[in-house]
């Protein structure tokens, strides 16, 4: 029996609808997709749908990691996903500033949902004491430019360059303990190496030495009595 067209229109358009509603009440569910959704959420100060996609308890628990987001787009990299963890390498970047923020978002599964890890997360966006103490320059240098204005929009410059020598110099110590760490490694690999070399060496040629022959004892002069 052929439907009406009005009638087979109209249950198109409740399939369709059906289907949208599905789709939204679904929401998130890969590690990346729920990382994509917090981002947006905290970019937009929407606490409620970041608190959503993330660990803490209720909108008060977040605190957009104490910064500002606004006005940042986000770019997402590798993930990775082991057992009930996985990350997403993120990098958010402000063309009015020119700033770039990478570091990973870290997440966690939880009664079959992924949820952002947030504490890990802060960890990772301030890279443990030495990025809290940037972020407090960062804060220093937002106060003096609302304080003094023009003079301390100066302040700022010259606070955003100082954050990125530190930021900079904490890069190249790093790698210079690492670097450091792999030379002494291989130094003392290689002084374990000749070592070993130098016994094996010792132990051969003392197997090879034929065996000294015993001398007669020397015969004991009479003794006279």
């Amino acid at each position: 029996m052929k439907l009406p067209l009005i009638l087979r229109r109209s249950l198109a358009s409740v399939i369709i609808g059906l289907a949208v509603l599905f789709s939204a009440c679904s929401g998130p569910e890969t590690p990346q997709q729920v990382t994509e959704a917090f981002w947006d959420a905290a970019i937009d100060d929407d606490a409620v749908s970041a608190a959503r996609y993330s660990t803490p308890t209720g909108a008060e628990g977040f605190d957009a990691f104490s910064g500002e987001w606004d006005g940042y787009q986000p770019q997402w990299g590798r993930v990775i996903i082991d057992g009930d963890e996985a990350s997403v390498v993120s990098k958010l970047a402000n063309r009015e500033t020119g700033r770039i923020r990478s570091f990973t978002t870290y997440l966690v599964q939880r009664d079959g949902q992924w949820l952002v890890d947030y504490k890990r997360t802060a960890m990772s966006i301030n890279g443990g004491a030495f990025g809290e103490l940037l972020n407090k320059f960062d804060l220093f240098s937002k106060d003096l430019s609302k304080e003094f204005e023009r003079s301390a929009d100066e302040a700022g410059v010259q606070m955003d360059q100082m954050l990125e020598e530190l930021e900079s110099t904490g890069k190249e110590m790093s790698e210079q303990a690492s670097e450091a760490l792999d030379v002494f490694s291989q130094e003392l690999q290689r002084a374990l190496e000749d070592m070993d070399e130098s016994l094996q060496r010792k132990l051969e040629e003392r197997k090879a030495q034929p065996p000294e022959e015993e001398k007669p004892a020397p015969e004991s002069a009479p003794v006279l009595i």
